[in-house]
């Protein structure tokens, strides 16, 4: 990548951040739509429209082609993304093991469609997360969660179904619904 690329990146890059920063003082909403257009130009993939991203989300800068995410997605303030994990080329050195190179992973991240993260989790590298998923706040998110999952805590564990939440919630507020 030449120079001039390099440079015009790193402009969309700020640009985007600041917009998108300080879009809900303009019109609450205002950041999901700048968050699509800006991440999306820098590589992030979007299929289908995201309900809501919070102008308070941390996206790992490593890589934002490795992040997708999916029609209807909600992500709450203080969410981060990450895409990397280095950990392992600190700890080595405590037990000797010196590298050049860093030693760790980067992998991608993929949020299912319809999903909602709350505020304050993080979701570590690697993870999908499947379609209808209900993150709790302050979850630390790993792996492959499966569709329809209630994940909560440090680490995160699965404990419910997002079908059975909706039927019960449904009965509650008395709505007539078919939940499959």
């Amino acid at each position: 990548m030449s120079l001039l690329k390099k440079w015009k990146r790193k402009v969309l890059r700020l640009c985007a951040l600041v917009l998108i920063k300080i879009a809900p003082v303009v019109r609450p909403g205002l950041a999901t739509k700048f968050a699509v257009y800006f991440y999306g130009k820098l590589g992030m993939r979007f299929i289908g429209r995201p309900n809501y991203l919070s102008a308070r989300i941390n996206f790992d800068g490593t890589d934002y082609g490795l992040v997708e995410i999916h029609e209807g997605v909600t992500i709450s303030s203080y969410v981060r993304v990450l895409t990397h994990d280095w950990s392992l080329y600190t700890v080595a050195k405590s037990i000797g093991y010196f590298s050049e190179r860093p030693i760790g992973k980067v992998c991608g991240v993929s949020i299912g469609a319809f999903s909602f993260v709350g505020t304050g989790s993080i979701i570590m590298p690697g993870t999908k997360i499947g379609k209808g998923c209900l993150i709790g706040s302050g979850t630390v998110v790993r792996g492959h969660i499966p569709d329809y999952s209630i994940v909560v805590g440090s680490p995160g564990k699965i404990v419910g179904d997002t079908r059975e939440f909706i039927s019960s919630q449904f009965s509650r507020l008395g709505i007539e619904h078919d939940v499959d």
